[in-house]
């Protein structure tokens, strides 16, 4: 890939964050190849549905709405800086550091300050041995109606 569309699909001052893509979609026909991909990256057709039709453009399909969703959050991503090389360097090593359990300790020391034991309002208390426990109604003690 030349240098050039490289920086357009990953620098966050690219020009692609501000343009409407979904409508250079619905523009003159894309060729054939063209939208036979396009169709690869769309989910397929569920059994009672009929097969992707590549004479047809997917922006004039049921599937339009989802295209237009994932490319105002790529747009997003992009203007966010989340398709930079360095953004991505950097999630994938944390990734990596989760899976190692470099963060496990911390995440147990602050367990209690992030989620607590119980949950305040929605009436499930938490027992001891970290499960959901009854439903209180009443009082703590389970004084009350239940």
């Amino acid at each position: 890939m030349a240098t050039q569309q490289k920086r357009m699909l990953t620098s966050d001052k690219s020009k692609l964050k501000d343009v409407k893509i979904s409508d250079l979609l619905l523009g003159p026909p894309s060729p054939l190849p063209v939208r036979q991909h396009l169709y690869t990256l769309l989910p397929p057709p569920e059994p009672h549905e009929p097969a992707h039709d590549p004479e047809i453009n997917p922006m004039q399909t049921a599937y339009r709405p989802y295209i237009e969703e994932e490319l105002s959050q790529w747009q997003a991503d992009l203007g966010n800086g989340f398709e930079t090389k360095k953004w991505r360097d950097d999630a994938i090593r944390a990734s990596q550091e989760r899976l190692e359990g470099k963060y496990d300790a911390w995440r147990e020391a602050h367990r209690e300050e992030w989620w607590g034991k119980q949950v305040e309002g929605d009436g499930v208390k938490e027992g001891e041995d970290g499960k959901e426990g009854d439903e209180v109604m009443g009082d703590e003690k389970g004084n009350g109606d239940r």
